[in-house]
């Protein structure tokens, strides 16, 4: 059984494998979101995470980044820090 969120685990892996190694640092999980909304580099990740926005919401599925980049990168949550306006995340936790 496939999870909903499966396709937010996938695009999550597949930013982090092309774009990023470690060690990654504190800001990751904006790293990785500003990945995913640069459509000129990138429009197919920001296609897939707007597919994903319209099935799930856009609160679950920047909920489920924060909480894959965590998972896959072994960080823990240091604090959260609020994002200014015209990003896809309004807010990330910093990791370390």
């Amino acid at each position: 059984m496939t999870r909903k969120t499966e396709g937010v685990q996938l695009l999550v892996q597949e930013v982090l494998a092309a774009e990023f190694s470690e060690p990654y640092g504190e800001d990751i999980i904006l790293k990785v979101c500003n990945e995913i909304q640069d459509e000129k580099n990138h429009p197919e990740w920001r296609r897939r995470y707007d597919e994903l926005s319209m099935e799930l919401s856009t609160d679950v599925v920047n909920q489920w980044i924060d909480r894959y980049v965590k998972e896959i990168t072994g960080l823990n949550s240091l604090r959260e820090v609020p994002i200014v306006a015209g990003h896809i995340i309004t807010a990330y936790t910093k990791l370390g």
